[in-house]
Protein backbone atom coordinates (compact mmCIF):
# COMPACT_ATOMS: atom_id res chain seq x y z
CA UNK A 1 0.00 0.00 0.00
CA UNK A 2 1.53 3.57 -1.13
CA UNK A 3 1.98 6.43 1.59
CA UNK A 4 -0.58 8.07 0.27
CA UNK A 5 -3.25 5.72 0.18
CA UNK A 6 -2.57 4.73 3.51
CA UNK A 7 -2.78 8.45 4.87
CA UNK A 8 -5.72 8.56 3.05
CA UNK A 9 -7.34 5.48 4.44
CA UNK A 10 -6.69 7.16 8.36
CA UNK A 11 -8.77 10.44 6.98
CA UNK A 12 -11.62 8.93 5.81
CA UNK A 13 -11.71 7.10 9.27
CA UNK A 14 -11.01 10.22 11.36
CA UNK A 15 -13.94 12.30 9.53
CA UNK A 16 -16.23 9.12 9.24
CA UNK A 17 -15.76 9.21 13.65
CA UNK A 18 -16.20 13.05 13.48
CA UNK A 19 -19.01 13.35 11.46
CA UNK A 20 -22.01 14.33 14.01
CA UNK A 21 -24.93 11.97 13.84
CA UNK A 22 -27.05 14.86 11.97
CA UNK A 23 -24.38 14.48 9.19
CA UNK A 24 -23.37 17.49 9.51
CA UNK A 25 -19.34 17.90 10.03
CA UNK A 26 -18.18 20.30 12.78
CA UNK A 27 -16.86 24.45 12.06
CA UNK A 28 -15.30 26.42 15.14
CA UNK A 29 -14.97 29.81 15.02
CA UNK A 30 -11.76 31.84 16.45
CA UNK A 31 -10.89 35.69 16.74
CA UNK A 32 -6.96 34.30 16.33
CA UNK A 33 -6.19 33.94 12.82
CA UNK A 34 -4.13 30.53 13.38
CA UNK A 35 -7.22 29.39 15.06
CA UNK A 36 -5.03 28.16 18.24
CA UNK A 37 -6.15 27.59 21.85
CA UNK A 38 -10.22 27.28 22.42
CA UNK A 39 -12.43 27.70 19.61
CA UNK A 40 -16.24 27.87 20.01
CA UNK A 41 -18.50 25.47 17.77
CA UNK A 42 -20.53 27.36 15.20
CA UNK A 43 -22.76 24.85 13.56
CA UNK A 44 -23.43 26.14 9.63
CA UNK A 45 -24.15 24.79 6.46
CA UNK A 46 -20.68 25.75 4.02
CA UNK A 47 -18.85 23.26 5.92
CA UNK A 48 -20.76 20.42 5.61
CA UNK A 49 -21.18 21.43 1.98
CA UNK A 50 -17.34 21.39 0.72
CA UNK A 51 -16.54 18.50 2.52
CA UNK A 52 -19.45 16.32 0.86
CA UNK A 53 -17.99 18.31 -2.51
CA UNK A 54 -14.48 16.88 -1.91
CA UNK A 55 -15.49 13.48 -0.94
CA UNK A 56 -17.48 13.12 -4.07
CA UNK A 57 -13.92 11.84 -5.68
CA UNK A 58 -13.55 8.83 -3.37
CA UNK A 59 -16.40 6.10 -3.60
CA UNK A 60 -15.67 4.53 -0.36
CA UNK A 61 -16.42 7.64 1.36
CA UNK A 62 -20.02 7.32 -0.23
CA UNK A 63 -22.42 6.28 2.99
CA UNK A 64 -20.83 9.27 5.05
CA UNK A 65 -21.22 11.65 1.80
CA UNK A 66 -24.91 10.81 1.73
CA UNK A 67 -25.56 11.20 5.47
CA UNK A 68 -23.80 14.72 4.72
CA UNK A 69 -26.23 15.28 2.06
CA UNK A 70 -29.62 14.22 4.42
CA UNK A 71 -28.40 17.18 6.73
CA UNK A 72 -28.08 19.69 4.23
CA UNK A 73 -31.43 18.70 2.64
CA UNK A 74 -33.08 19.46 6.16
CA UNK A 75 -31.75 22.95 6.26
CA UNK A 76 -33.27 23.41 3.06
CA UNK A 77 -35.93 26.31 3.03
CA UNK A 78 -39.71 26.39 0.99
CA UNK A 79 -37.83 28.45 -1.14
CA UNK A 80 -35.08 25.62 -2.03
CA UNK A 81 -32.31 28.26 -0.78
CA UNK A 82 -29.86 28.24 1.84
CA UNK A 83 -28.13 30.61 4.43
CA UNK A 84 -25.15 30.42 6.76
CA UNK A 85 -26.19 29.32 9.45
CA UNK A 86 -28.25 25.93 11.05
CA UNK A 87 -31.96 26.01 11.06
CA UNK A 88 -30.86 25.50 15.29
CA UNK A 89 -28.80 28.23 15.47
CA UNK A 90 -29.67 31.47 17.54
CA UNK A 91 -28.79 33.71 14.97
CA UNK A 92 -30.39 32.19 12.44
CA UNK A 93 -33.57 34.19 11.21
CA UNK A 94 -30.86 37.35 11.45
CA UNK A 95 -29.43 37.38 8.09
CA UNK A 96 -30.96 36.32 4.43
CA UNK A 97 -29.99 33.69 2.27
CA UNK A 98 -27.18 34.04 0.20
CA UNK A 99 -25.68 32.42 -3.30
CA UNK A 100 -22.29 31.23 -1.62
CA UNK A 101 -24.29 28.59 0.76
CA UNK A 102 -26.82 27.56 -1.87
CA UNK A 103 -24.63 27.58 -5.09
CA UNK A 104 -22.60 25.17 -2.96
CA UNK A 105 -24.78 23.11 -1.44
CA UNK A 106 -26.82 22.57 -4.56
CA UNK A 107 -23.48 21.23 -6.41
CA UNK A 108 -23.09 18.96 -3.67
CA UNK A 109 -26.53 17.82 -3.58
CA UNK A 110 -26.77 17.68 -7.58
CA UNK A 111 -23.43 15.49 -8.14
CA UNK A 112 -25.04 13.06 -5.49
CA UNK A 113 -28.23 12.71 -7.26
CA UNK A 114 -30.43 14.55 -5.47
CA UNK A 115 -33.33 16.93 -7.57
CA UNK A 116 -33.74 19.36 -4.65
CA UNK A 117 -31.45 22.21 -5.94
CA UNK A 118 -31.92 25.84 -5.66
CA UNK A 119 -34.15 26.80 -8.98
CA UNK A 120 -31.36 28.25 -11.60
CA UNK A 121 -33.42 30.81 -12.73
CA UNK A 122 -34.28 32.22 -9.10
CA UNK A 123 -30.15 32.64 -9.05
CA UNK A 124 -29.66 33.70 -12.05
CA UNK A 125 -32.28 36.88 -11.16
CA UNK A 126 -29.66 38.00 -8.76
CA UNK A 127 -27.18 39.52 -10.92
CA UNK A 128 -26.10 43.28 -11.02
CA UNK A 129 -26.52 45.58 -14.18
CA UNK A 130 -23.30 43.82 -14.91
CA UNK A 131 -24.11 40.27 -15.03
CA UNK A 132 -22.14 39.24 -11.39
CA UNK A 133 -23.93 37.76 -9.07
CA UNK A 134 -24.52 39.43 -5.76
CA UNK A 135 -23.80 37.93 -2.89
CA UNK A 136 -27.35 38.14 -0.81
CA UNK A 137 -30.69 37.04 -1.86
CA UNK A 138 -32.96 39.25 -1.21
CA UNK A 139 -35.44 42.54 -2.76
CA UNK A 140 -34.11 44.60 -5.13
CA UNK A 141 -35.47 48.09 -6.12
CA UNK A 142 -36.18 46.98 -9.62
CA UNK A 143 -37.76 44.45 -11.57
CA UNK A 144 -36.30 40.83 -11.20
CA UNK A 145 -38.63 38.64 -12.17
CA UNK A 146 -41.64 36.86 -10.58
CA UNK A 147 -39.81 34.23 -9.14
CA UNK A 148 -37.16 36.25 -7.13
CA UNK A 149 -39.69 38.88 -6.15
CA UNK A 150 -42.16 36.35 -5.14
CA UNK A 151 -38.85 34.66 -2.72
CA UNK A 152 -36.94 37.72 -1.69
CA UNK A 153 -40.34 40.41 -0.97
CA UNK A 154 -41.90 38.15 2.23
CA UNK A 155 -38.63 39.69 3.63
CA UNK A 156 -39.71 43.08 3.71
CA UNK A 157 -41.85 41.96 7.19
CA UNK A 158 -38.41 41.94 8.46
CA UNK A 159 -37.01 44.75 7.51
CA UNK A 160 -35.81 45.66 11.15
CA UNK A 161 -34.07 42.31 11.47
CA UNK A 162 -32.57 43.30 7.57
CA UNK A 163 -31.36 46.42 8.51
CA UNK A 164 -29.70 44.88 11.33
CA UNK A 165 -27.89 42.77 9.79
CA UNK A 166 -26.52 44.92 7.02
CA UNK A 167 -26.14 47.55 10.00
CA UNK A 168 -23.91 45.87 12.32
CA UNK A 169 -22.10 43.90 10.12
CA UNK A 170 -19.75 44.28 6.95
CA UNK A 171 -22.68 43.13 4.62
CA UNK A 172 -23.73 44.99 2.35
CA UNK A 173 -27.38 44.89 0.34
CA UNK A 174 -24.84 45.43 -3.14
CA UNK A 175 -22.18 43.21 -2.19
CA UNK A 176 -20.33 41.38 -5.09
CA UNK A 177 -18.26 38.69 -4.30
CA UNK A 178 -15.54 37.19 -6.58
CA UNK A 179 -15.11 33.73 -4.51
CA UNK A 180 -18.73 33.77 -4.54
CA UNK A 181 -18.94 34.86 -8.39
CA UNK A 182 -16.71 31.53 -8.13
CA UNK A 183 -19.07 29.38 -6.89
CA UNK A 184 -22.12 30.18 -9.02
CA UNK A 185 -20.19 28.90 -11.77
CA UNK A 186 -19.34 26.09 -10.26
CA UNK A 187 -23.00 25.50 -10.19
CA UNK A 188 -24.82 26.65 -12.50
CA UNK A 189 -22.19 25.61 -15.55
CA UNK A 190 -23.20 27.05 -18.34
CA UNK A 191 -26.01 29.99 -18.44
CA UNK A 192 -26.54 32.95 -20.63
CA UNK A 193 -24.02 35.81 -19.46
CA UNK A 194 -21.80 33.44 -18.07
CA UNK A 195 -18.91 35.16 -20.44
CA UNK A 196 -19.10 38.39 -18.18
CA UNK A 197 -18.33 36.40 -14.93
CA UNK A 198 -15.77 34.38 -16.46
CA UNK A 199 -14.26 37.54 -17.86
CA UNK A 200 -14.34 39.25 -14.38
CA UNK A 201 -12.98 36.80 -12.48
CA UNK A 202 -10.41 36.29 -15.22
CA UNK A 203 -9.17 39.93 -14.91
CA UNK A 204 -8.67 40.09 -11.24
CA UNK A 205 -6.02 37.72 -11.91
CA UNK A 206 -4.72 39.53 -14.96
CA UNK A 207 -4.60 42.24 -12.52
CA UNK A 208 -3.26 40.55 -9.19
CA UNK A 209 -6.60 41.81 -7.21
CA UNK A 210 -7.51 39.19 -5.03
CA UNK A 211 -6.86 40.46 -2.25
CA UNK A 212 -9.83 42.82 -2.62
CA UNK A 213 -11.69 40.79 -4.90
CA UNK A 214 -14.25 38.96 -1.96
CA UNK A 215 -14.92 40.16 1.46
CA UNK A 216 -15.11 36.58 3.14
CA UNK A 217 -11.86 34.81 1.02
CA UNK A 218 -8.80 36.38 3.09
CA UNK A 219 -7.05 33.30 2.12
CA UNK A 220 -5.83 33.65 -1.63
CA UNK A 221 -5.14 29.57 -1.28
CA UNK A 222 -9.13 29.33 -0.77
CA UNK A 223 -10.19 31.82 -3.59
CA UNK A 224 -7.50 30.41 -5.91
CA UNK A 225 -8.79 27.20 -5.18
CA UNK A 226 -12.73 28.19 -5.78
CA UNK A 227 -11.51 29.99 -9.10
CA UNK A 228 -9.43 26.85 -10.12
CA UNK A 229 -13.05 24.80 -9.78
CA UNK A 230 -14.92 27.40 -11.86
CA UNK A 231 -12.24 28.47 -14.55
CA UNK A 232 -10.07 25.44 -14.96
CA UNK A 233 -12.31 24.51 -17.58
CA UNK A 234 -13.43 27.66 -18.79
CA UNK A 235 -10.18 29.28 -19.57
CA UNK A 236 -7.01 29.28 -20.50
CA UNK A 237 -5.66 32.03 -19.42
CA UNK A 238 -7.25 31.49 -15.97
CA UNK A 239 -5.51 28.10 -15.90
CA UNK A 240 -2.13 29.95 -17.09
CA UNK A 241 -2.69 32.63 -14.44
CA UNK A 242 -3.65 30.39 -11.57
CA UNK A 243 -0.89 28.52 -12.12
CA UNK A 244 1.54 31.20 -11.86
CA UNK A 245 0.52 32.18 -8.96
CA UNK A 246 0.25 28.73 -7.28
CA UNK A 247 3.93 28.09 -8.49
CA UNK A 248 4.81 31.47 -6.76
CA UNK A 249 3.16 31.05 -3.77
CA UNK A 250 4.82 29.28 -0.54
CA UNK A 251 1.95 27.24 1.30
CA UNK A 252 1.89 27.83 4.89
CA UNK A 253 -0.28 24.84 6.34
CA UNK A 254 -1.74 21.74 5.39
CA UNK A 255 -4.88 23.41 4.58
CA UNK A 256 -2.90 25.68 1.97
CA UNK A 257 -0.84 22.34 0.90
CA UNK A 258 -4.37 20.88 0.51
CA UNK A 259 -5.96 23.68 -1.91
CA UNK A 260 -2.66 23.93 -3.67
CA UNK A 261 -2.31 20.47 -5.27
CA UNK A 262 -6.32 20.60 -5.59
CA UNK A 263 -6.35 23.79 -7.90
CA UNK A 264 -3.37 22.49 -9.33
CA UNK A 265 -5.36 19.17 -10.77
CA UNK A 266 -8.64 21.62 -11.43
CA UNK A 267 -6.63 23.30 -13.87
CA UNK A 268 -4.89 20.18 -15.50
CA UNK A 269 -1.59 20.09 -13.92
CA UNK A 270 0.35 17.71 -12.17
CA UNK A 271 0.82 18.67 -8.42
CA UNK A 272 4.58 18.31 -7.63
CA UNK A 273 5.47 15.26 -5.17
CA UNK A 274 6.93 17.25 -2.79
CA UNK A 275 3.89 19.22 -1.63
CA UNK A 276 2.49 15.58 -1.19
CA UNK A 277 5.11 14.30 0.76
CA UNK A 278 5.05 17.78 2.83
CA UNK A 279 1.09 17.16 3.21
CA UNK A 280 1.74 13.38 3.82
CA UNK A 281 4.49 14.44 6.39
CA UNK A 282 1.74 17.00 8.35
CA UNK A 283 -0.86 14.39 9.01
CA UNK A 284 -1.79 14.06 12.58
CA UNK A 285 -1.71 10.79 14.51
CA UNK A 286 -5.29 10.03 14.80
CA UNK A 287 -5.93 10.92 10.87
CA UNK A 288 -6.68 14.63 10.70
CA UNK A 289 -4.95 17.53 9.69
CA UNK A 290 -4.76 20.74 11.84
CA UNK A 291 -7.57 23.24 11.63
CA UNK A 292 -6.82 26.77 9.71
CA UNK A 293 -9.51 29.53 9.10
CA UNK A 294 -11.21 28.65 5.28
CA UNK A 295 -13.47 32.03 5.79
CA UNK A 296 -14.02 34.69 8.30
CA UNK A 297 -16.23 37.23 9.02
CA UNK A 298 -15.24 39.94 6.24
CA UNK A 299 -13.99 43.71 5.59
CA UNK A 300 -15.67 46.77 4.74
CA UNK A 301 -15.16 48.21 1.42
CA UNK A 302 -14.24 51.42 0.87
CA UNK A 303 -15.92 53.80 -1.83
CA UNK A 304 -12.68 53.16 -3.93
CA UNK A 305 -13.26 49.66 -4.26
CA UNK A 306 -10.59 48.39 -2.24
CA UNK A 307 -11.35 45.87 1.25
CA UNK A 308 -10.09 47.78 4.65
CA UNK A 309 -8.64 45.53 6.79
CA UNK A 310 -10.23 43.08 9.13
CA UNK A 311 -11.40 44.32 12.63
CA UNK A 312 -9.44 43.04 15.48
CA UNK A 313 -12.65 40.94 16.54
CA UNK A 314 -13.31 39.86 13.45
CA UNK A 315 -13.88 35.58 13.85
CA UNK A 316 -12.35 32.85 11.15
CA UNK A 317 -14.12 29.38 10.89
CA UNK A 318 -12.40 26.70 10.23
CA UNK A 319 -12.23 22.59 11.94
CA UNK A 320 -9.56 19.58 11.85
CA UNK A 321 -12.87 17.79 9.54
CA UNK A 322 -12.68 21.20 6.97
CA UNK A 323 -8.97 21.00 6.77
CA UNK A 324 -9.04 17.22 6.28
CA UNK A 325 -12.06 16.82 3.51
CA UNK A 326 -9.55 19.20 1.43
CA UNK A 327 -6.68 17.00 2.16
CA UNK A 328 -8.75 13.57 0.88
CA UNK A 329 -9.58 15.64 -2.11
CA UNK A 330 -6.30 16.19 -2.64
CA UNK A 331 -4.83 13.19 -1.79
CA UNK A 332 -7.47 11.25 -3.44
CA UNK A 333 -7.33 13.29 -7.12
CA UNK A 334 -3.63 12.67 -7.30
CA UNK A 335 -3.62 9.17 -5.43
CA UNK A 336 -1.80 7.41 -9.25
CA UNK A 337 1.13 10.09 -9.21
CA UNK A 338 1.77 9.64 -5.29
CA UNK A 339 1.82 6.41 -5.10
CA UNK A 340 5.01 5.15 -3.81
Amino acid sequence: MSKAQAALDKALAFLDGAQLPSGEFRVVTSLRRDMAGDCEPDPSIFPTALVAHCLSFTPEAEAMRQRALAFLLTQRDRHGLWRHWTKDHPFFRQLPPDMDDTCCVSAALAAGGSAEIADPALLLANRDAEGMFLTWIMPRARWTGLTHMRVTLPQLRHLVTLWFFFKKTSAAPGDVDAGVNANCLHYLGDFPGQERVVARLVEILRQGGEADADKWYENRFVLWYFFARALGGRSAEARELLLARLDAAAPGSALELALSIAARLYCGATPPGSLIETLLAAQSADGSWPRAPVYFGGRERRRDGSLAPAHPDTPHWGSEEMTTGFCIEALKRSLPAAAA
